[in-house]
């Protein structure tokens, strides 16, 4: 788990999906593209993009993403960087701002999540950055099954 990506504003669907199978990726909507080779060399990370001249002009720290939709797009950065992807890693990132998730005792979630969901789970997590609260739900089954297809 130590690669660390930035996905420029044509590549939002891809940086969701690496965070929820746990790899550190910013998404960094801007057209200030100097602003997003800043943070990709002070911090190490890999640049995903469709931006043809800023893969010219960084070849070594930028990958350009070919496929059209989130599906080719991850599968094609799985493949270039042999990712691995492992159970333990999946939902462990906010899949909003890409902060790590941190388990939170379920009497401090009960007036925060739906009533049902209370009911009838019992492990959350919350992102202490924008404090959205997780918890393994219907879409978790539809992720691993999407994951289990690449």
């Amino acid at each position: 788990m130590n690669k660390k990506f930035i996905a420029d504003g044509m590549c939002g669907g891809l940086a969701r999906w690496l965070r929820l199978v746990g790899y550190d990726t910013i998404y960094f909507n801007t057209s200030k593209k100097i602003e997003i080779v800043r943070v990709a060399q002070k911090e190490g990370r890999i640049i995903l993009t469709k931006d043809k001249k800023l893969i010219l002009q960084y070849p070594e720290f930028t990958f350009y993403i070919e496929g059209e939709n989130t599906q080719m797009q991850f599968k094609e950065v799985i493949k270039k960087f042999n990712l691995i992807i492992e159970e333990e890693n999946l939902f462990t990132r906010c899949s909003l701002c890409n902060t790590s998730l941190e388990k939170i005792d379920k009497e401090k979630v009960k007036r925060l999540v739906p009533e049902f969901v209370y009911n009838n789970k019992n492990e959350f997590a919350i992102c202490k950055k924008c404090n959205k609260i997780y918890w393994e739900g219907d879409h978790c089954k539809y992720i691993r099954e999407r994951l289990k297809e690449l």
